[in-house]
C-alpha cells in the first residue's frame, strides 16, 4: 500500500480505529461464557479472555504513533509527514502493510450500529429515530416531526461511525451536502 502521506494516515486510521471499536463493543461477560464452555486449553483460554485488553492497548498505542506520524505541510508547502518529515513515511508504510496482511479493513457501519451511535449521542431523549440509508451513511431524525421543528438531524458516517449534525433539509440534498463534505477528507476511497 503506497500513496500521499494524508491518505496512507487516514487508511491506517480507519483501521485501527475499526479493530478498536470491534473490541469496545465486545461483551466481557459473553466473552467469559464462551471460554468457560467452549473446552479450549488453558493458553487458548487465556488468551481468548484477555484478547479484547489486548486489542484496546494496541490500538491505543497505534493511535499514539499515528497521533505522532500524521500529514502535514513542509517548508514549500508540500505534504509531509509530521513525525520523520518526509514524503514517504516508512513508519506509516510498514503498519499500513502489517494491517494489510493480516486483512484488518475498516468495518463499514451497519443500519443497527447507526442507530445505536445516534441513540446514544441523543442521550436520554427516548424518541422512536428513523434511520435512511445513503451511499455514504446514514440519515438519522426523529421519526416523528413536529412541522415546526428545525432541530438538528444526524448524519452516521458508514466508514468511520463518525457523527456530525446537519440542518433538517430533505435527504436527496443532505446526502449530496455530505458527500461534498466528506469529499476533501477522503483523498481516495477505499
Amino acid at each position: 500500500m503506497r500513496g500521499p502521506v494524508a491518505w496512507t494516515h487516514d487508511q491506517v486510521h480507519r483501521r485501527v480505529r475499526s479493530a478498536m471499536a470491534a473490541a469496545m463493543r465486545a461483551d466481557d461477560r459473553a466473552v467469559e461464557r464462551f471460554a468457560a464452555g467452549a473446552g479450549l486449553d488453558p493458553h487458548t483460554r487465556a488468551f481468548v479472555l484477555e484478547a479484547r485488553r489486548l486489542t484496546l492497548a494496541c490500538t491505543a498505542a497505534l493511535t499514539c504513533v499515528l497521533s505522532a506520524h500524521r500529514p502535514g505541510g513542509g517548508p514549500d508547502g508540500a505534504p509531509i509527514c509530521r513525525g520523520c518529515g518526509t514524503a514517504e513515511c516508512r513508519t506509516l508504510h510498514g503498519v499500513a502493510d502489517v494491517l494489510a496482511a493480516y486483512a484488518v479493513r475498516p468495518a463499514p457501519v451497519d443500519r443497527a450500529e447507526a442507530w445505536r451511535r445516534a441513540d446514544a449521542c441523543l442521550g436520554g431523549r427516548p424518541v422512536p429515530l428513523s434511520v435512511e440509508e445513503f451511499r455514504d451513511g446514514f440519515i438519522v431524525r426523529p421519526a416523528e416531526v413536529a412541522a415546526d421543528d428545525l432541530g438538528p438531524v444526524l448524519v452516521v458516517d458508514r466508514d468511520t461511525g463518525a457523527l456530525s449534525r446537519w440542518p433538517a433539509m430533505p435527504s436527496g440534498l443532505l446526502a449530496r451536502e455530505y458527500e461534498r463534505y466528506r469529499e476533501p477528507n477522503q483523498g481516495s476511497r477505499g
